[in-house]
């Protein structure tokens, strides 16, 4: 498949590259999402994360999508999900099971609050997704 994650906060949406011919690929792309609202309109508003398939024969086909609200990750520690994987699902049939996963990093600042990297030991070791 040709994979596009598509990440999207409230009605803000970002796209990665493609990537051509894989199941697993890799991105590392960052984006940031600048909100001037209020707390509580911004910690209601909804992270999703959907994947597509952009080949020739199924363009834009939905693998699976990932949803959480910004509150979720603004209370965990440093205000970040590091290294997490979201489990991708079909929204519009939810018994269908799990379609995949996306390994993300996700942080929530608010002003004054400053961001931490997170320490990298276990890189190198192997990832225990369903764990």
């Amino acid at each position: 498949m040709d994979p596009v994650v598509c990440v999207e906060v409230g009605e803000e949406k970002k796209y990665t590259s493609m990537k051509e011919s894989t199941n697993c690929p890799y991105y590392n792309e960052y984006f940031v999402f600048d909100f001037h609202v209020p707390p509580d309109v911004m910690f209601d508003k909804i992270i999703k994360l959907s994947v597509s398939d952009f080949n020739l024969l199924r363009s834009g086909t939905l693998v699976g999508s990932f949803k959480m609200d910004v509150g979720t990750v603004y209370t965990q520690p440093e205000h970040q999900f590091y290294h997490k994987w979201a489990i991708l699902s079909d929204p519009e049939d939810l018994t269908a099971g799990l379609k995949g996963y996306l390994k993300c990093d996700i942080a929530v600042v608010g002003k004054g609050d400053n961001i931490k990297t997170p320490h990298k030991a276990n890189e190198t070791d192997e990832d225990d997704i369903e764990g």
